[in-house]
């Protein structure tokens, strides 16, 4: 059984096994519980929604089956080990949490006798979260093994197209920008800048806020050089997402649209991580854990040939 194989039928098991324990505790309890119980909550923990115990389930089997489906597949389908550890790591950290949520709510509605006595702790989000965490790194270790399968994407392309002269510094730096993000940051800032005008800064700060962040993160700024790659967000030149280069195995240039990595901005999928402003050619990092780190960029095939040059002598040395 190939490691591939191997991922399907645990991946499948653990699903099985964290359904059975989602719902085992409904059954157990349901003689404890009131009937409908809280199942939200405001800030200060006083239950204002509640849910009938025969439809509790339903709330919460969904997303989490809609999650580990998902997992299971691209874990399966995708034939690098990255698929495989990012999968592992979403059944492991979507599982505690919904585990932890649904503990929680069963544990603040028990014993009482009407769902508006049920109180929900502010500290009982900090354990779900720190337990989600901690699963999902352990999982990302369990699925981080074997090689990538055969068929997989071979790694980036080998020749690069530079030759670095000794004692000579090379630095390649592109940039790229979202129209769409800047007309959307630009319009919250005027709409926020109106309402101030006209009724306050109570309703025109969620327009500014949101018009300042998505301007600031409308623009990039790549720099490929002897320490990796740099990228820095807006005019602002911050934040900064920075790869050492001994964290990269090879470059290459390859298209991609916005959807195939998740959509616009910044996003993490099982085994890619992208910083997309617009589709089309992005340099593409292979990192040595298996990972591919995709950059929307103009003119990003001398940059991959820069990172590839620079692993080249770094090698030669």
């Amino acid at each position: 059984m190939n490691h591939r194989k191997a991922f399907l039928v645990l991946s499948i098991a653990w699903t099985v096994v964290v359904t059975i324990a989602l719902v085992v505790p409904m059954i157990l309890l349901r003689e404890r519980l009131p009937d409908p119980i809280a199942t939200h909550f405001s800030g200060a923990g006083v239950p204002d929604g509640s849910t009938s115990l025969a439809m509790f389930p339903l709330v919460v089997l969904p997303g989490w089956l809609l999650l580990a489906v998902f997992a299971v597949i691209a874990g399966t389908v995708g034939r690098r080990r990255a698929h495989r550890a990012g999968s592992a790591a979403m059944l492991g950290a979507v599982a505690v949490f919904f585990a932890g949520i649904t503990a929680s709510t069963l544990w603040t509605n028990l014993d009482h006798t009407a769902w508006q006595d049920a109180r929900l702790p502010v500290w009982h989000v900090l354990p779900v979260l720190a337990g989600a965490a901690v699963a999902g790194f352990a999982g990302r270790l369990i699925g981080n093994r074997g090689p990538d399968e055969p068929g997989a994407e071979s790694e980036a392309d080998d020749a690069a197209g530079l030759d670095l002269e000794p004692g000579r510094r090379a630095v390649w730096i592109s940039s790229v920008s979202s129209r769409v993000l800047v007309i959307v940051g630009a319009a919250g800032v005027l709409v926020g800048v109106g309402t101030l005008v006209l009724t306050g800064w109570q309703v025109a700060l969620p327009a500014l806020l949101v018009g300042i962040v998505v301007s600031a993160l409308s623009t990039a700024r790549i720099r490929v050089d002897e320490q990796g790659v740099r990228a820095a967000f807006g005019p602002q030149r911050f934040p900064v997402r920075r790869i050492r280069l001994e964290q990269i195995s090879g470059a290459r240039v390859a298209r991609h649209r916005a959807l195939e990595v998740g959509g616009w901005g910044y996003r993490v999928l099982p085994a890619t991580t992208a910083i997309m402003l617009r589709g089309g050619e992005c340099l593409v990092l292979r990192l040595n854990s298996g990972r591919d780190f995709v950059i929307s960029v103009d003119k990003p095939d001398r940059g991959a040939d820069l990172v590839n040059a620079l692993l080249a002598e770094r090698s030669a040395m």
